[in-house]
């Protein structure tokens, strides 16, 4: 008797280890060597990063025209859905107002980074210092820290902006992209001269 109900508790326990979750799953363990579910990439959040700094970190002086003045690396993640092309502007508040150091529109949706220095990668616009379409690099007067703020803007469509490249500046970029604008990231950093 105690043998059969020995055989019959194995029995029982057995059956309940073979048996599935509700789900009809082991919940992706390696019993059943299923893979776990892949990341939502909804749920990734749009995020602008550079190899060369950090967010509150310090502008290394080669982006500056104290250094080689290099246009720094960037790179971006989490792309929403339905962005067709990535605008990057540079601003600092100075004590005349809003200056912008890099206008570059019409980066093409399949980009999702920029090398030091990268030549051909979307389109210039005007800087605060102009007359050069090009990264401005910063040059701060007088004497303490200055704060500048990379952003990177993912767009649902096509802005329109001036026929002429030495027309768009970050005036006139930032008020084309406002409704089309999905998501944006920044990078803040400081500089002293």
């Amino acid at each position: 008797m105690q043998i059969l109900r020995a055989s019959m508790t194995l029995a029982v326990v057995f059956a309940v280890m073979g048996c599935s979750s509700p789900s009809g799953s082991t919940g992706g363990t390696e019993l059943d060597g299923s893979l776990p579910p892949p990341v939502d990439a909804a749920m990734e959040v749009f995020t602008l990063t550079s190899p060369d700094f950090v967010e509150q970190g310090v502008l290394p002086t080669e982006y500056t025209c104290d250094g080689a003045k290099n246009s720094p690396p960037l790179a971006w993640t989490g792309v929403p859905a339905g962005a067709v092309e990535f605008e990057i502007m540079m601003t600092t508040v100075a004590p005349d107002g809003l200056k912008w150091n890099w206008v570059l529109h019409s980066i093409p949706g399949n980009v999702r980074s920029l090398a030091k220095n990268s030549m051909g990668v979307g389109t210039a616009g005007l800087t605060s210092d102009g007359p050069l379409l090009a990264y401005s690099p910063p040059c701060s007067q007088g004497p303490g820290k200055k704060w500048y703020k990379f952003t990177v803007y993912a767009l649902s469509g096509k802005p329109s902006l001036p026929s002429q490249p030495n027309q768009v500046t970050g005036a006139v970029l930032t008020s084309a992209i406002s409704g089309l604008t999905l998501a944006s990231s920044e990078l803040n950093v400081s500089y002293t001269r």
